[in-house]
């Protein structure tokens, strides 16, 4: 960013006027002979609804700051194999931070779309991934960023991260297993197997949370891109509604000159 650039200052306006202040503050930079600047405003490509959402959130940098480091806590506990109720606390700090930043962004909206729950669910899958990468912080909070990671790195790499769940309770307050009422004894398996094969789930597990919540991001972005498909194509029908009657009316006015002025004639011919 050049010292006299803003790139905030777009998320400042509503969304639908974007590209009019983006135009807006090239023109001016160009006028004022600051060609880095108008370029650099040039090159900020207008964010979906859902990421400006995200973006004009983010002008509260102690609200990134605390879900980044909210998630960062989150993975230590998690790869340090912490104790449940650690996991826990960790879990539910990281939980309400993301939700205080998805709601500053579903108000930064402003309309009344804004509450839609496929609205809040990408807003809160960017969030969750945006949290997830801390070298993007910076680019979130002077509001440049435009382009999300579309990987599983980040915070998100470190063995077993999972946001959803804590694990099961630790084996030192699991209930006996009872014998069965036939008698039979079923051969246990060793230590070292019990813990490959709870890995084995926990690593199963966070693999299908992790498609599962792609899944999720994924629909709701189509689901939003289906919605505004359906209000674009309302707002032209009520343009072409209004459109109609404009001509109707207008037709109907000019009959009534075409009448008064046959009548007219018909009158002078008749003299």
């Amino acid at each position: 960013m050049t010292d006299a650039a803003d790139a905030r200052s777009l998320l400042r306006q509503p969304p639908d006027n974007y590209v009019a202040e983006r135009t807006r503050l090239v023109k001016q930079a160009r006028a004022d002979g600051q060609r880095d600047t108008a370029n650099f405003y040039q090159s900020l490509k207008r964010p979906t609804l859902s990421q400006w959402a995200v973006l004009a959130a983010a002008n509260d940098a102690d609200a990134v700051n605390d879900v980044v480091a909210a998630t960062e806590d989150l993975a230590k506990v998690q790869a340090g194999g912490s104790n449940a109720a650690a996991l826990t606390v960790a879990t539910k700090k990281r939980r309400t931070a993301l939700e205080e930043l998805v709601d500053r962004a579903v108000r930064a909206l402003g309309q009344s779309e804004a509450g839609a729950e496929s609205r809040r669910a990408e807003i809160r899958g960017m969030i969750d991934q945006l949290s997830r990468h801390p070298e993007l912080a910076e680019s979130w909070i002077d509001g440049t960023l435009r382009d999300l990671p579309d990987d599983a790195l980040g915070f998100a790499a470190f063995v077993g991260f999972e946001v959803a769940e804590a694990p099961e309770s630790a084996a030192k307050d699991a209930k006996p297993v009872k014998p069965s009422r036939r008698g039979a004894t079923r051969a246990q398996p060793e230590p070292a197997q019990r813990s490959d094969h709870k890995i084995s789930q926990r690593s199963a597990r966070v693999a299908e949370t992790k498609q599962a919540r792609q899944d999720v991001t994924a629909a709701a972005r189509e689901l939003a891109a289906a919605e505004r498909r359906v209000e674009a194509v309302r707002s032209e029908l009520r343009k072409v509604q209004a459109e109609s009657q404009k001509a109707d009316d207008q037709l109907a006015e000019a009959k009534k000159r075409h009448d008064k002025a046959t009548e007219r004639l018909e009158s002078l011919r008749n003299d």
